[in-house]
């Protein structure tokens, strides 16, 4: 079984090759119109609390966040950076934009930015360094901008069952260093110097190991996650830069 919250036997730190044969041998993935949902929601929720002009995306991935965003009001250009160059080549491709500028990038070696908003969506889960991230993510945001960052809820419902049960918290992902409750998250933010601001979460599932079963809807997973962000399957917390 799978130790609490710890990386698996195929765990790997630098995961490049990984993400590279990911989005050109498994496209469908990511092209999934339940996951399209999840971000939309995503971003809706996201810019309830922010009104960015200049927006670094960590991790872009696919891009399909990126065009969300370079189409909400008063966003002038979104620079999505990713160190998978085949990702980078696919978002162009699949989900190109005259505000979307995406280039092949480690926010690690990156020099401090002076964006109004740094965002990642399902990044630092896969990070053995996670608080140097967080504040990397903050040495390229301005003072009085934002950072937010999504990614998997250590305490999501089927963690929470399986404690109950006696059982070990699983990873969603073999990928998955190690994931994240609210309060750890917020942790590391702080450590980082950032104010917390908002956090917002979607996504509910129940599996039933013995039955290989669902209990919940991916479908009607995704709304109930959003009145039970406690419970939820992502979460996803913004945070400011003081002024």
């Amino acid at each position: 079984m799978t130790p609490a919250n710890s990386p698996t036997d195929a765990f790997r730190e630098d995961q490049r090759e990984f993400f590279d044969k990911l989005v050109t041998e498994s496209w469908g993935a990511y092209d999934d119109p339940l996951w399209d949902r999840s971000r939309r929601l995503e971003i809706e929720e996201l810019f309830r609390c922010v009104g960015p002009r200049r927006v670094l995306d960590v991790g872009c991935g696919c891009g399909y966040h990126d065009v969300l965003m370079a189409e909400r009001p008063g966003v002038e250009v979104v620079e999505g950076i990713d160190y998978s160059a085949r990702s980078v080549e696919a978002a162009d491709r699949e989900y190109a934009h005259p505000r979307v500028q995406r280039r092949v990038g480690d926010l690690f070696a990156e020099p401090p930015g002076g964006y109004d908003l740094v965002v990642s969506f399902q990044v630092i889960e896969h990070l053995t360094d996670q608080a140097g991230f967080m504040e990397a993510c903050a040495r390229q945001t301005c003072p009085g901008g934002w950072v937010a960052v999504g990614t998997p809820n250590r305490l999501r419902l089927d963690n929470r069952v399986r404690m109950a049960l006696g059982r070990e918290r699983l990873l969603i992902d073999p990928m998955h260093f190690r994931e994240l409750s609210a309060a750890e998250l917020g942790d590391l933010a702080a450590g980082a110097g950032l104010e917390p601001v908002s956090t917002f979460a979607h996504g509910l599932s129940l599996n039933v190991p013995r039955l290989n079963r669902q209990l919940i809807t991916p479908a009607r997973g995704i709304g109930l996650g959003r009145r039970l962000p406690a419970l939820a399957s992502t979460l996803c917390s913004v945070f400011r830069v003081p002024a």
